[in-house]
């Protein structure tokens, strides 16, 4: 066994016996591994009688260099500096007085002083001896990695050419005090020698990568220093995060690595004997950080596992033994539940109890509240394990199970969509899903990932007139659409959902959002551009615009009018979110209380002479088509955030400064029919309003013409100033 492992394990008497038994054929570079290792445990005093003795047996075999770099090694190490300093001075006076460079060296490096600690000059020497023609060097002060093509002695000077190609010459001076000699094993000098080489091992042999880089660090090795040495040969951002994951699993099921710590903070060891996989695994998962670290790599595991394979059982029971934990989460151990329940076959006997007191929870009255047990869905760490809480509602709520689901489907989390959707259809109720997707439609932004599959599948069918129209349509998904852009960086689930509506509105022939701005009016296709324009995919940009130009091939010529002419109702988000109160007040709470009032009248008895019955029904129409009327404008609604202001002009966004015909100066906002009563301080007049389209378009030192309802009245407007809307 190497003696650097055997000092890895501490098993120093058979390290002591190994070394002076093999001092004869032993290998110097595991010697000096040994050494460094020995340092770090505090151990390098029980080394130096045997570096010594192997030096003195080198020294007799005129071995002199090899003895001098090992008493060198003991020094830096730490050994005793007086004794070891005398014992090298000589040693390298006998390795290096014969050569012709010697005279200079020993004054380059210090060794003709009479230090009693040749520490620094050693290090010096053991750079200089580096520096040979067709060795690595690495500047680091950013020339990176060069080869030496000559050394001249008499000159003191080296030739490198670098890794870009140009040459320079150097004082030996200098590079031994600047360049670090490199390995030709050290993943910087690999990458110089055989770039494409090194890219095609570290994508196909990851793990022996990885054993190199834990060897050029004494057999241990956390995951910064491992990503910096990446970094240096250009695995960098997405390729390192991906490069790292498929290493870390191989090295955790492989019986040469030991890995603890966090993905993030992992310490990788290289063993020195394989160890045993299924002790191995145990102490791997009860190392964990985590459960969430024991829940992956128990996945990761049960992915390459076969059936009967007794790691499958051992992972699976830490992971049930991890789950027991209550300082965890509710939502890492229903994951860690749902695992074992799907692998096993048997529901774990902690996940009803814990899930009880959510299960009996009466749903709020706010329907944009998910149930908690829904919210708990939310937060289940992955797709697959939302995939599986959807078996799990059959077992809680039994025959009730599709009742409960189409009534929360609008809270489902995204691995839930598609198999709750599947189940629904496939038991009879398309009908009812239909209806949660007109519901969607105008909020779009509320479920993301169900209105895409929604959309991906009723679209292909007429729907009904009760449903928003075509271009309507097209608008709510276009906005999804364009947020799902602008919010998705960084958040994988978000960008899937993205690259899917997108391929959903823009793939075939024609698109779907072409054939749902087919018979939109000229408003309808400013407000689809104009909500492009805000940011979406390219792909549904192009598609936009073909619908745009098939429409009317001058199209984007003739969007000279001013962006408030036609249907599109500007608002600010605090108006949109003002009216859409007043919607949910309607929907939520009148329209039920209405039918509270009904049920209560009818039970008077003939409803033909039931006064009580009439008015209650005539006030659901009157609040039924309210909500409706209401919900159609908030349909065609955009933000004055995301306009691009007239420059000058008074216009929905600006502050206005007009003189009356009498003198009177006054000051108006002019904002949408929704904005309140004041912003800052200052009056706010709707857009539509008779006052603000008097004063619309034009600009200071200009004349408008109002006309109100008390007359017509001419006024002289003084300043247009924009609004602060974020």
């Amino acid at each position: 066994m190497q003696l650097s492992n055997l000092v890895s394990q501490e098993k120093w008497q058979e390290f002591d016996s190994a070394w002076k038994d093999g001092m004869a054929d032993a290998d110097l570079k595991d010697v000096l591994a040994a050494l460094a290792l020995a340092a770090s445990k505090k151990r390098i005093a029980r080394c130096v009688p045997l570096a010594r003795e192997h030096a003195n047996l080198l020294e007799a075999d005129g071995q002199a260099e090899n003895a001098a770099r090992i008493i060198g090694a003991t020094l830096l190490a730490g050994g005793n500096r007086p004794e070891l300093s005398e014992h090298l001075r000589r040693l390298v006076d006998a390795a290096f007085s014969s050569e012709d460079w010697w005279v200079a060296c020993r004054t380059l490096t210090g060794f003709d002083g009479e230090s009693t600690d040749l520490r620094g000059p050693w290090k010096a020497l053991s750079r200089f001896l580096a520096f040979t023609p067709k060795s690595l060097i690495l500047h680091p002060g950013g020339w990176g990695v060069g080869e030496i093509l000559s050394r001249d002695d008499s000159a003191q000077e080296i030739e490198v050419r670098f890794h870009d190609g140009r040459k320079d010459d150097f004082p030996l001076r200098t590079a031994v005090e600047i360049f670090d000699p490199l390995q030709e094993g050290d993943l910087k000098a690999r990458h110089f020698r055989d770039a494409e080489g090194l890219k095609k091992e570290v994508k196909k042999e990851p793990l022996e990568v990885l054993r190199a880089l834990a060897e050029q660090a004494n057999g241990s090795i956390t995951t910064n220093n491992i990503k910096t040495a990446m970094a240096n040969i250009g695995i960098e951002g997405s390729a390192w995060s991906a490069w790292w994951r498929k290493a870390r699993k191989l090295a955790e099921n492989s019986e040469w690595f030991e890995v603890s710590g966090s993905a993030q903070k992992a310490i990788i060891r290289l063993l020195t004997a394989a160890k045993d996989p299924s002790e191995a695994l145990r102490r791997q998962l009860k190392m964990s950080a985590n459960l969430a670290d024991v829940h992956r790599r128990v996945r990761d595991l049960l992915a390459t596992a076969k059936d009967g394979d007794p790691l499958r059982k051992i992972a699976l029971d830490e992971l049930a033994i991890a789950a027991e934990d209550e300082t965890e989460s509710r939502a890492e151990r229903l994951a860690a539940w749902l695992l074992l329940r799907d692998y096993t076959g048997a529901t774990p006997e902690a996940l009803m109890p814990a899930i009880e007191d959510l299960v009996n929870t009466e749903p709020t009255s706010d329907p944009s509240t998910p149930h908690p047990l829904w919210a708990l869905f939310q937060q289940l760490p992955s797709a697959k394990d939302q995939e599986r809480a959807t078996h799990l509602l059959q077992e809680v709520f039994g025959d009730a199970w599709m009742d409960h689901a189409l009534e929360n489907l609008s809270h489902a989390a995204p691995g839930m969509v598609r198999p709750l959707f599947d189940m629904l259809v496939k038991a009879g109720f398309r009908d009812d899903v239909r209806e949660v997707y007109r519901g969607l439609l105008a909020r779009p932004l509320r479920a993301p990932a169900l209105l895409v599959t929604l959309a991906a599948n009723f679209e292909k069918e007429e729907l009904p007139d009760v449903f928003p129209t075509p271009p309507q349509r097209a608008q709510a998904l276009l906005t999804l659409a364009s947020q799902l852009f602008s919010t998705r960086r960084g958040n994988p689930h978000l960008t899937r959902v993205c690259t899917r509506l997108t391929d959903v509105l823009s793939k075939g022939e024609p698109s779907l959002v072409q054939r749902l701005l087919e018979t939109s009016d000229m408003p309808s296709l400013r407000g689809a551009t104009l909500i492009c324009s805000r940011g979406v995919d390219p792909d549904l940009d192009r598609a936009v615009t073909a619908a745009a130009l098939s429409h009317d091939r001058h199209f984007f010529a003739v969007q000279t009018g001013p962006f408030w002419e036609g249907k599109t109702t500007w608002t600010t988000k605090i108006g949109l979110e003002r009216r859409s109160g007043e919607l949910r007040e309607l929907t939520e709470t009148k329209i039920p209380a209405n039918e509270v009032a009904i049920g209560k009248a009818a039970a008077y008895g003939d409803l033909s002479e039931n006064a009580e019955w009439e008015a209650a029904m005539e006030e659901q129409r009157n609040l039924t088509q309210r909500a409706m009327d209401m919900e159609a404008e908030l349909r065609e609604t955009d933000l004055l955030e995301n306009v691009v202001l007239p420059d000058g002009a008074a216009a929905p966004g600006t502050k206005v400064m007009y003189r009356e015909a009498g003198g009177r100066e006054r000051e108006v906002a002019i904002l949408g029919p929704w904005d309140g009563e004041f912003w800052d301080g200052v009056q706010v007049v709707s857009y539509r309003a008779p006052l603000a389209a008097g004063l619309l378009g034009t600009s200071a030192g200009e004349t408008a013409d109002l006309v109100l309802p008390s007359g017509e009245e001419q006024v002289e407007v003084l300043s247009v100033t924009p609004l602060v809307l974020e």
